[in-house]
């Protein structure tokens, strides 16, 4: 065999080879008697990779194998006789002993509520383990919890107060309250983000960190003091596994809008799509009626437009007598559940839609990918502003009306 071709097999049997890791995870949860569990690796904004999975025999079973990468790890496992039995766990791996049992004791506080309904209090979790990164990982979701718990907390202090308020006869006192109740769910993802941010101003140069705000990432305004946390890390972690994804989502958010403010200043003549009731919008008169109008995309089946339209709506139905108009622009497909959607949220405003998804023409002319997104435009149908966050809309409000 001539020499050359020698060195080319061991120089691409070299490059094949992997470093492989080895883990072990042994549990030992006395609930899960019957219990289906897999493990996923985390690792992009679009899914997870399934890993492993095995069967729990009288609350307890061992995963155990090797990984590619180094990283984050989902642990999911389900009774497959009792819905309510179940949990996600987060485990960084490679770690050869995991361990990871329930306890009675109220002195190990890892978990406060479960995140489905945030009332039923659960069993403690204790997950042991020899890699430091695991210590970290569970500050941040105390951290994470604690938060959670709040939000609840604040939320029923504000439903206590709209009770008290309920039999004053003050209708808009009244309202008032009922739309800070609905508004109040769209601030869930700020609070969660706030134990991102607690986190790595004790941890600025760490991989949970890294974690921590692509966890995040879907918080808006949360968006920039990332990016400036991101770069003041160490370029090795910049470099990282890790820190490329939380780069590449960051940047879609931002390209996102840079890419969007293209459309500033061009003008709307007119939106496609009908109306409930099958009719066509003359959306240039709806312009017309209106100092400034916005233009929200949204859908029945996204949950993030579901809390925010009510927050945008509280300022239509606020500044609607000074010249605030708003039309909803849906992304649905099923005529059904679109006015479902709307009846349920009472959302009296005008609405349009395809009934094509993210095919429609709206949605390709102004490059609508994902929403919510928003336009702002004013009476002339010239648009001046492109995904205006609730703030920052407020604040023009303000100031314009």
């Amino acid at each position: 065999m001539p020499i050359f071709l020698l060195l080319a097999l061991l120089v691409g049997c070299k490059q094949e080879k992997k470093e492989k890791y080895s883990y072990k995870i042994a549990a030992d949860i006395k609930e899960c008697k019957d219990c289906y569990v897999r493990l996923f690796f985390m690792h992009n904004s679009d899914g997870n990779d399934l890993i492993d999975s095995t069967a729990a025999r009288d609350g307890r079973f061992t995963l155990q194998g090797k990984i590619a990468q180094p990283g984050f790890y989902m642990i999911r496992y389900q009774s497959q006789t009792d819905e309510n039995i179940g949990d996600w766990l987060t485990v960084y791996l490679p770690a050869d002993s995991v361990h990871i049992k329930t306890t009675e004791s109220s002195s190990v506080q890892t978990k406060f509520y479960k995140m489905s309904d945030g009332n039923s209090p659960r069993k403690q979790i204790v997950i042991s383990s020899p890699s430091p990164l695991q210590e970290e990982l569970e500050q941040y979701l105390l951290l994470k919890d604690s938060l959670d718990h709040q939000f609840q907390v604040d939320k029923e202090l504000i439903k206590a107060k709209f009770v008290q308020t309920f039999d004053s006869g003050d209708k808009a006192l009244v309202e008032q309250w009922a739309d800070s109740i609905k508004n109040f769910e769209y601030r869930f993802p700020s609070y969660l983000a706030v134990a991102a941010h607690l986190f790595i101003q004790q941890h600025p140069a760490s991989v949970v960190s890294l974690y921590a705000m692509f966890d995040n990432r879907g918080d808006l305004p949360s968006v920039e003091r990332f990016r400036r946390y991101y770069q003041a890390m160490p370029t090795e972690l910049q470099q990282s596994f890790y820190g490329k994804r939380l780069n590449k989502a960051l940047a879609e958010g931002e390209e996102r809008n840079v890419n969007n403010q293209r459309f500033v200043g061009q003008r709307v003549q007119s939106l496609a799509g009908k109306t409930p009731d099958g009719q066509e919008l003359n959306a240039a008169q709806v312009f017309q009626q209106n100092k400034l109008t916005l233009v929200e995309f949204w859908a029945s089946w996204c949950g993030p437009c579901r809390m925010e339209m009510p927050k945008y709506y509280g300022l239509h139905k606020q500044y609607q007598g000074r010249g605030f108009g708003m039309v909803g622009v849906s992304l649905d497909t099923n005529h059904n559940k679109w006015r479902q959607a709307i009846a349920e949220d009472s959302l009296q405003m005008p609405h349009l839609s395809e009934l094509k998804g993210t095919s429609g023409e709206d949605m390709q002319r102004f490059g609508i990918n994902a929403i919510p997104a928003n336009l702002l435009v004013d009476e002339t149908g010239k648009i001046v502003a492109v995904d205006i966050p609730y703030p920052k809309l407020k604040k023009k409000l303000q100031g314009a009306l």
